[in-house]
């Protein structure tokens, strides 16, 4: 009988189910600027698109890790320097 009325208490509070919607409109920016975001949030989901732009734009493979790439880390560097990023988060942007 308890459970009954646990049951319809409970399901007399279902709210209707959240939507996530992703925030894309860092894709909108330069390489540059999306591997860095990327690296820094820990997103992975485009990195292989993002590093073959940047490979593209390269005459050599290494300016991408020397560039884009070296910016990127240099932010996370920054970032756990200053507090605002713990080692988890560096080791997951490093991943990335």
């Amino acid at each position: 009988m308890q459970t009954e009325r646990m049951v319809e208490f409970a399901e007399s509070y279902k709210g209707e189910a959240r939507v996530s919607v992703e925030d894309l409109t860092w894709r909108e920016g330069t390489v540059v600027q999306r591997i860095t975001h990327a690296m820094v949030r820990g997103i992975n989901t485009y990195i292989v698109e993002d590093t073959e732009e940047a490979r593209l734009q390269f005459p050599y493979p290494i300016q991408v890790i020397e560039g884009p790439l070296m910016e990127g880390m240099n932010v996370v560097g920054d970032l756990f320097g200053a507090g605002k990023m713990f080692l988890p988060q560096v080791v997951k942007s490093a991943r990335s």
